[in-house]
């Protein structure tokens, strides 16, 4: 088994706590949705109110909303049927459920790393009065950030409740938790928390995407400056898809001249043999060869699947983090492709190959953009989530880059910039519509960076090219079929 590694930075510490943390917020989500839910507007809520109002300094802050994301950690402890009963529990019961703060203290106590977290776990459910549980501290005994947390826990049973309890508006609970003030709540936090509560409808943010915010910026202006000193080159077109594009170009280029070309590689000359032979391609003979798999697939299909062998190789990361979400986005891309042809096929267009080859190439910006944060964030504490959302925001200028760098024409780079817009009319050309469509297509699928049910009839490119919910619904499925086909393939 390879050793751990071991930090050798703060940025790399705190990645590491951040880590534990969301580790054991899945186990969390892995009992109960709701609690994870929960858990993270918590947290949100708190950092957010404390960095306000300057109650606590950053690395406290920090502290505070991993407390808020672990402080009802030790209900994992906790008979699920418990958790979800509709009637009132018995003495018993209730005993049972107001051990988790010190369950949660136990079962993080064992983590060095998050010592800090563990007096604002263990005593969120206190009272300033006294009459809290499990220690009945009393005021200030009661560590601030347990105090914030439980103000802020509090308000989000009151309008988050379980299905079965009626959600009060903002409003009323704040009017229900200004009278436990001195009592249940510290009054010097009240006046603060209701300003605060009432300037964002009880909930915050996100957290670390809005502290890491600056520092993105400067990370981002310090890649796009890179590129445009040249210090940072942009990967060039692979040489045997040059060559191959300026054989299809020719008048009279035959099967037995692109293969010449293909079979000077053999690594793409073996995966374009077993894509010929996969289900989506096949024929009643075996391809054995690439001059037999040419005719087959023909000169522009083998063109698209040579480059997508071809590209694949940049979608490689020594960082592993980075490795997974290069394995996403390449699989992202490769659906895109298919997604786009199979749309076209159905609204019988012709070249589908253009299509296929706009589609896997859309996002061929990210690429881009995530090696240069690989290398740019060396020791700094940026979170994935944050690159990732950053790269979805910035990619279109450096992908048309890029493919004007390879020979593309204007019609491909007019997809690049126009497939993420957010109105389409009538008059906007098939080409862009079409990418747009199978980008949205994905995330039905599972083959997106992005979650969600996709309501095929609000999606503006599918009203214009007039696919129906259950035709995309079809061409999803076929979808499906092909990448579990060739995905494995390329």
């Amino acid at each position: 088994m390879a050793k751990p590694g071991i930090p050798k930075n703060e940025a790399e510490f705190k990645e590491l706590v951040l880590d534990v943390v969301k580790t054991m917020v899945a186990l969390i989500e892995e009992k109960d949705t709701f609690l994870r839910k929960h858990s993270k507007r918590v947290a949100n809520n708190c950092a957010s109110f404390c960095q306000e109002f300057k109650l606590l300094g950053s690395e406290d802050i920090e502290s505070i909303f991993y407390a808020g994301l672990l402080h009802d950690i030790g209900i994992v402890a906790i008979p699920i049927n418990l958790l979800h009963r509709t009637e009132p529990l018995t003495d018993e019961e209730m005993i049972l459920i107001k051990k988790h703060p010190v369950s949660g203290e136990k079962v993080l106590g064992h983590l060095s790393i998050l010592q800090d977290v563990l007096p604002m776990v263990r005593n969120h459910h206190e009272a300033f009065d006294g009459s809290g549980y499990p220690d009945g501290l009393k005021a200030d005994k009661i560590p601030l950030g347990a105090r914030v947390i439980g103000l802020f826990n509090y308000l989000d049973n009151l309008m988050f409740p379980r299905a079965s309890e009626k959600a009060l508006s903002v409003e009323d609970a704040l009017v229900e938790i200004n009278g436990q003030a001195g009592q249940l709540f510290d009054q010097d936090l009240i006046q603060n928390f209701i300003t605060f509560v009432e300037s964002n409808g009880g909930t915050s943010t996100d957290y670390l995407h809005k502290k890491q915010a600056d520092t993105m910026r400067t990370v981002f202006a310090e890649i796009l400056n890179k590129f445009k000193s040249g210090k940072i080159n942009p990967p060039v077109m692979p040489q045997v898809v040059r060559e191959m594009q300026a054989i299809i170009k020719q008048p009279k280029s035959t099967p037995e001249e692109l293969a010449q070309i293909i079979e000077k590689d053999p690594t793409i000359s073996l995966r374009l043999i077993s894509v010929s032979n996969s289900p989506v391609y096949r024929g009643i003979t075996e391809i054995r060869n690439v001059k037999t798999a040419i005719p087959r697939l023909g000169l522009k299909e083998t063109l698209n699947i040579v480059m997508a062998i071809a590209n694949k190789n940049l979608y490689e990361s020594q960082n592993v983090k980075f490795k997974i979400l290069m394995d996403k986005l390449w699989v992202h891309a490769l659906a895109t492709a298919y997604g786009s042809k199979e749309i076209a096929k159905h609204l019988k267009l012709d070249d589908l190959e253009k299509y296929f080859l706009m589609g896997l190439t859309h996002d061929i910006g990210k690429i881009l953009l995530l090696k240069a944060f690989s290398d740019v964030t060396k020791g700094k504490s940026l979170s994935l989530d944050a690159i990732e959302a950053n790269i979805q925001e910035a990619h279109i200028g450096l992908g048309s880059m890029l493919l004007k760098r390879w020979g593309f024409d204007a019609e491909f780079i007019n997809v690049i910039s126009h497939h993420e817009d957010k109105e389409y009319s009538p008059d906007t050309v098939k080409e862009i519509l079409v990418v747009h469509l199978a980008n949205i297509l994905t995330r039905q699928i599972g083959f997106s960076l992005f979650d969600g049910e996709i309501d095929f009839a609000e999606v503006q490119s599918a009203q214009i090219l007039k696919l129906e919910p259950d035709k995309m619904e079809a061409i999803g499925e076929e979808v499906k079929t092909i990448l579990s086909d060739v995905a494995h393939l390329f």
